[in-house]
């Protein structure tokens, strides 16, 4: 399923269960076109380590994702800075949108 960012950046969302974003790069620098996959789904010890980090904290936002997606890493590097704080805030908005639940809470609630 094809979505649109807030910054306009079309992006999809595979079975469910990953974000795939298209990175920017500069075409006329040479630079290879390249996506990023990220699954909605962690593990708690990728979020233990952050504990009390503001989720703003590019440091913080760099470290999660490296956490889930270590074999991508060095397609982070390469991201240019807006274009790297655009994706994680998507996908952080369809991660609690598949689980119910932001970033460091357990589950959604229920009453």
């Amino acid at each position: 399923m094809e979505k649109t960012a807030k910054n306009g950046t079309t992006y999809r969302i595979e079975n469910g269960k990953r974000i795939i974003w298209p990175a920017e790069v500069d075409l006329e620098a040479g630079e290879e076109p390249f996506d990023v996959s990220i699954p909605l789904r962690m593990k708690m010890k990728v979020l233990r380590p952050l504990v009390g980090r503001e989720s703003d904290d590019v440091g913080a936002m760099f470290e999660m994702l490296e956490g889930i997606i270590p074999d991508q890493a060095a397609l982070l590097d390469e991201m240019d800075l807006n274009d790297f704080m655009a994706m994680f805030s998507t996908w952080q908005a369809e991660y609690e949108l598949v689980n119910g639940a932001t970033l460091g809470e357990a589950s959604g609630s229920s009453s």
